[in-house]
């Protein structure tokens, strides 16, 4: 990596610390070096051949959720994400991979999902939808794939977003297959880690297999998905997370619901919201549920604070990421709301294990869920 492509952002930051505040790290660990600011400093220093990437340096580096909150108050422009995801690039080149990291990183090279499990695994989830139609979803041709990814297809706590959302979709009639096991990791864990140069085949076999089925819409119920088919795949396809998607259906009048009498809020997550521009589509899919009433957070849409389960830090700091999925559930409780709502499925597996360890009266859901269930046209 060119140290020098990211030289032009050290030179903008002015160090004034707007981007403390922001920090959900910063509140959880009260040290300049961990923060943004701090970070970034440290950059400087070893893009100016001022430092050397020791065990320290690479630590400091990943105590990272990679979320953007402080892109939002940065007054100079500085991306400091991309600045920060380079400099992983940079230690594993020169450091290797964080040992944390080094079982994902092994799964997906010879698995080609997170989860160390026989990849031809990755539809089983259908196993537990009743009435499951002959073809099981997989069909030679259709126009949308609907790309499930690790985390829903492997973790039996997020699995019940595809049994939603193939329901809905078939509610609505939509022409969609699955890849199953077919589907591979779509690469972004490799982003995180620093791995970057190893995604190339993960691009190129997904993009080969959508391309065969004859698709020219790819949605998508993982944001991390959706952002990695944006910022990294060809642009080959209309890509939509399955927000959008049912966001359409509804404007359509493909989908009807009945009531549903719940107090809910809404959990923006990080690579839908702040680093996607997505707020509205949730909220509108919500809006549209009769007897459902939404309770703003005060941290919402580009101020949503992380759950804790971004930038691979769940893998290399599980203490600090329990500690800020924590802090996310204070406050989600003080809006009174008897359930919190999201549109991803690490921060519904994020936020519901916290609340299981706390023993909290708290149901956390997908948007899915809330969807299917409101269904009356199934």
């Amino acid at each position: 990596m060119e140290m020098g492509l990211i030289a032009s952002e050290f030179d903008q930051c002015i160090k004034c610390g707007l981007c403390l505040a922001n920090c959900p790290v910063n509140h959880a660990l009260f040290l300049e070096k961990y923060t943004p600011r701090g970070k970034i400093q440290l950059a400087r220093r070893y893009g100016r051949n001022e430092a050397t990437i020791t065990d320290h340096y690479r630590d400091i580096f990943y105590k990272c959720l990679l979320c953007g909150a402080c892109n939002v108050t940065c007054p100079s422009g500085v991306d400091l994400t991309e600045v920060f995801t380079h400099m992983r690039q940079e230690i594993f080149e020169k450091k290797g991979i964080t040992p944390a990291m080094k079982p994902a990183l092994d799964s997906l090279m010879t698995c080609h999902n997170i989860s160390r499990e026989d990849n031809e695994e990755r539809g089983d989830w259908r196993e537990d939808i009743v009435d499951l139609p002959d073809h099981g979803y997989r069909k030679q041709k259709a126009g949308l794939v609907y790309f499930v990814g690790c985390v829903a297809s492997f973790f039996p706590m997020a699995q019940t977003i595809p049994q939603n959302m193939v329901q809905i979709l078939s509610a609505a009639d939509v022409d969609f297959t699955i890849l199953a096991g077919d589907e591979w990791c779509c690469g972004f864990p490799l982003i995180g880690a620093g791995a970057k140069d190893k995604m190339d085949e993960f691009v190129a076999h997904n993009v080969e297999k959508v391309h065969s089925l004859g698709a020219e819409n790819v949605a998508f119920s993982c944001p991390s998905c959706y952002r990695m088919w944006r910022e990294h795949y060809p642009n080959d396809f209309n890509l939509l997370h399955t927000t959008q998607l049912i966001e359409q259906l509804i404007d359509k009048k493909a989908l009807s619901f009945n009531e549903l009498p719940w107090s809910v809020t809404y959990h923006d997550p990080c690579d839908l919201g702040r680093n996607g521009g997505e707020y509205d589509a949730p909220r509108k899919i919500l809006g549209a549920i009769p007897g459902l009433e939404l309770i703003e957070m005060e941290n919402n849409r580009a101020g949503s604070v992380c759950c804790g389960g971004g930038g691979n830090l769940e893998m290399t700091d599980p203490a600090l990421s329990g500690s800020l999925s924590k802090k996310r559930i204070e406050d989600i409780r003080k809006t009174g709301a008897e359930k919190v709502v999201t549109a991803c499925q690490q921060c519904v597996r994020t936020l519901k294990s916290q609340t299981r360890r706390e023993k909290l009266d708290l149901e956390v859901m997908d948007i899915t869920t809330v969807v299917a269930r409101a269904l009356s046209n199934v």
